[in-house]
């Protein structure tokens, strides 16, 4: 039996961990630089607020309706995430993080499942204050509508269920009934583009499609389309996969709190992004043989530029010392003074891992100042360790004057719009709650 483990209104229930005042009222979260709702509470949803809806335009309607709003906080949200799977991982065979807030799962119990995941859920809710739900079925599609049976008890008047955070799809005549009141748009896996090629065919909800016939949905829209059909019917085509996906590239960007022209201003972003990648990088034990940087305006400027420029090492590393000198140069390579820019980013990839570093017959010029490799291994990995230890950007680049997001000037120009950001209780020395006693 596979379940997939789904944290209820994930960002809204982590801010509410630390701040009581947000319990029982309507909460959203919004994107990077305050853009567009990502996030709602149950009593937000209630009185009409959608996903995605920009935040400029629901201004009135936020003072009118006392809705609080909060800018997102991404450390906050990882670190409780990551304390949320490792539940998982230490109770349960085999788990697959699929996002910061879903997680597969194998449960070989073949009693007593209900049981067994109420009292997971219930561990989770103690250890990390995070509600949760949970649906089981016999493969990951068939999962992922279990568990929104939970979420969207009003689309299915008829059904019974005992457990509030728990639905198992046990018999056929239960699915039948939930696969026609589930949208062929609400079906993992189905984009827009792709709910109208099934609705333009009559397929119009779950019931439809595992109907559909198998061999022209794979001639017209591919395998992936036929593996969701065969999903629905309870054959198994997307396995649970224990070990997660080797990382291919690395990005780190941000949108900039305001439009940035001075080269100085764009570069002081680029190196606390180029800490960030390598630092990430790192954390898998890889080692990258390309860095690109990218430049670029937005798309609602009349005068538009975007640029990007690639450098291939000879040999793979991990020194931020060598990532950051190319990266600068890339940078100098891309910029133009006469442009107005919202976003610059760093990509590191072409992976390797040390056993597998190609050594180069070669000189490379720009990596010609570090000596040993093993010592450059070995620093980066103290330089790792003390800042997890004392703190994002304790140690960094002496390049870098402002260090981390957390210990940059206010005045910093590149930093995002976050006015209604909360502490990050968790991940921040300066951040954790102080009781009065």
């Amino acid at each position: 039996m596979i379940g997939l483990l789904d944290c209820n209104n994930f960002y809204v229930s982590c801010e509410r961990l630390f701040n009581p005042k947000l319990l029982e009222k309507p909460v959203i979260i919004l994107s990077n630089n305050d853009g567009c709702v990502i996030s709602r509470s149950e009593e937000a949803k209630q009185i009409g607020v959608k996903m995605g809806e920009p935040f400029f335009k629901l201004k009135k309607f936020i003072m009118d309706n006392n809705i609080s709003v909060l800018s997102s906080n991404y450390s906050f949200y990882g670190d409780i995430s990551n304390r949320i799977m490792n539940i998982l991982k230490k109770n349960l065979p085999i788990v697959e993080v699929y996002s910061i807030d879903e997680a597969f799962f194998i449960l070989d119990l073949k009693n007593e499942r209900d049981i067994f995941c109420n009292k997971l859920a219930k561990k989770i809710l103690k250890w990390t204050g995070i509600p949760v739900s949970i649906g089981l079925a016999k493969t990951k599609t068939l999962a992922k509508i279990a568990n929104r049976v939970i979420k969207k008890k009003s689309q299915y008047p008829y059904l019974k269920i005992d457990n509030h955070s728990i639905f198992e799809l046990r018999s056929k005549k239960l699915a039948d009934y939930i696969l026609q009141r589930t949208n062929v748009h609400d079906i993992w896996g189905i984009g827009s583009k792709l709910a109208k090629f099934l609705m333009d065919n009559g397929v119009n909800n779950a019931f439809d499609l595992r109907e559909f016939n198998e061999s022209f949905a794979r001639k017209k829209k591919g395998v992936v389309l036929q593996r969701s059909i065969l999903e629905l019917k309870g054959v198994i085509c997307n396995e649970v996969e224990k070990e997660s996906a080797k990382k291919k590239s690395i990005c780190v960007s941000r949108s900039f709190g305001m439009k940035l022209n001075t080269y100085e201003d764009i570069r002081s972003a680029l190196i606390v992004y180029v800490q960030k990648a390598s630092s990430k990088m790192r954390d898998y034990n890889l080692f990258c043989k390309s860095v690109s940087i990218f430049l670029k305006t937005s798309n609602y400027q009349e005068k538009k530029y975007k640029n990007i420029k690639t450098y291939s090492f000879l040999e793979g590393t991990n020194d931020v010392r060598l990532i950051w000198n190319i990266s600068e140069k890339l940078l100098k390579g891309i910029y133009l003074s006469n442009f107005l820019y919202s976003k610059v980013g760093v990509i590191l990839s072409d992976f390797c891992d040390y056993k597998n570093i190609q050594k180069s017959l070669f000189h490379d010029g720009n990596q010609g100042y570090y000596k040993k490799k093993s010592d450059s291994i070995k620093l980066m990995k103290i330089m790792d360790n003390i800042n997890k230890k004392f703190g994002d950007s304790r140690l960094r680049l002496s390049s870098d004057e402002n260090g981390s997001f957390y210990l940059k000037k206010k005045n910093t120009k590149w930093l995002m719009k976050s006015e209604y950001r909360s502490p990050c209780y968790t991940t921040n020395w300066c951040d954790i709650p102080k009781i009065k006693v």
